[in-house]
């Protein structure tokens, strides 16, 4: 009977290269820029009296996650509206507000629309560790 042998070659660097770190970096910075993206779309489609609850619009990455957020009191009035004022939201380069949803509402919605662009971003720079 004859004799067999095999080897994998590179099995230590393959290794390597699928090491959580890899992804990690790379995750991390996704997250950095859809956080700030969001956080730069809630504030532009803030309505403005006096910029209080405008300037108040906090966004923060701890790890693999983040938010954005307000502590200004009648911030909920403007994103969900009351019952004698309707939610409503500002688009970038108009100046009429537009009715119907919050401006942190309509940044999910920029958000998601954005979010094939950020997740290929995220493909090319793993990918890119393995070149």
């Amino acid at each position: 009977m004859p004799n067999l042998s095999f080897g994998l070659e590179g099995k230590e660097q393959c290794q390597e290269k699928l090491k959580p770190d890899t992804i990690k970096k790379p995750m991390a910075e996704t997250i950095k820029k859809a956080i700030t993206f969001l956080d730069r779309s809630v504030k532009t489609s803030t309505p403005v009296d006096t910029a209080r609850l405008r300037s108040s619009i906090t966004s923060k990455v701890i790890g693999e996650s983040g938010s954005v957020f307000t502590n200004i009191e009648y911030a909920p009035y403007v994103e969900y509206g009351t019952k004698k004022m309707e939610a409503r939201h500002v688009v970038e380069g108009a100046s009429a507000r537009v009715l119907g949803k919050g401006p942190f509402t309509y940044a999910l919605e920029l958000l998601q629309n954005k979010m094939g662009e950020l997740l290929d971003g995220l493909g090319a720079a793993i990918q890119s560790r393995f070149g």
